[in-house]
């Protein structure tokens, strides 16, 4: 190959790398809801806040339950493109920016996929037969964050779990899963959610980005800032809880270690102490 083109070549990757952000957000929104980021918006937007400089981008799917207002089209079928779109979305982006460091933020249906695609396993519930991950293992190694907001995939005793649900949702994994990125991951879930749990009131799976988006954002800022310095630990000491109780010193880092409801560990390994970030959750810090 002349010399020139090669040149040509190398300038044309050197100015699309100087145009990709150190973060890079990818929300994916409930169902029924128009596209966008639905109510993970403000979650997203705070990240992007957090680290001025960062985008984002939505996760382009139906949505949908079988509603006419989005298509009619089924729960399961809406679920199997989400997943393939967050996939493809996620990839593609990675493909283009191989070192940006990615987040993913997903609410009820949206919180679904980004779990389907992110921790791999399959799902029956919707179809999808083939347990392995579609995220490419370039894009996985760049995810530094994962929040799911009122997933119904989400099991009582996964490490990620933060809220007061100790049932399963409607779409729940199979006993003893486990996601592979687990430390990555906080799940949200109260116990009167219908969806994400065995509850009744409605208004609860709608109230997480406000109930938990604080701590979202710690959570979410923590890891990010710890991909961006390679690997260091960026963590900021708070409030101390003024209920700390003792234990083995089982819970691991960023995990739930207290709070109202809370019936998980209370003691955190070292180094970490447990740290009150709002009266419903305490966390490893």
């Amino acid at each position: 190959m002349p010399i020139r083109v090669v040149a040509s070549l190398l300038l044309v990757a050197t100015l699309a790398a100087a145009q990709c952000p150190q973060v890079h957000i990818f929300g994916a929104r409930e169902t029924t809801v128009p596209p966008g980021f639905g109510t993970a918006g403000p979650v997203v937007s705070s990240i992007m806040s957090a680290f001025p400089g960062s985008t984002s981008e939505a996760i382009v799917y139906p949505a949908c339950g079988g509603q006419a207002s989005c298509g009619s089209v089924s729960y399961a079928s809406s679920a199997t493109q989400g997943v393939a779109a967050v996939a493809n979305q996620v990839n593609s982006f990675n493909s283009r920016c191989p070192t940006t460091v990615l987040v993913l933020v997903g609410y009820s249906q949206g919180g679904q996929i980004m779990d389907d695609a992110y921790c791999g396993g399959g799902d029956t519930n919707e179809g999808i037969t083939n347990t392995a991950i579609p995220i490419s293992a370039a894009a996985q190694k760049k995810i530094a964050a994962a929040i799911f907001m009122g997933d119904p995939r989400h099991i009582p005793g996964l490490s990620y779990n933060v809220g007061t649900c100790q049932a399963s949702g409607f779409a729940p994994r199979p006993a003893g899963f486990q996601c592979p990125f687990a430390s990555n991951i906080q799940s949200y879930c109260d116990a009167m959610d219908p969806f994400c749990c065995n509850g009744s009131n409605a208004a609860t799976h709608q109230g997480y980005a406000v109930e938990y988006g604080s701590v979202a954002l710690t959570f979410v800022r923590n890891k990010v800032n710890a991909a961006l310095a390679g690997g260091g630990s960026t963590t900021t000491a708070t409030t101390p809880p003024s209920n700390p109780t003792g234990g083995g010193g089982t819970v691991q880092e960023f995990g739930q270690c207290g709070g109202q409801g809370w019936t998980g560990g209370t003691a955190c390994v070292a180094p970490f102490t447990c740290q009150e970030l709002n009266a419903f959750f305490f966390q490893c810090l």
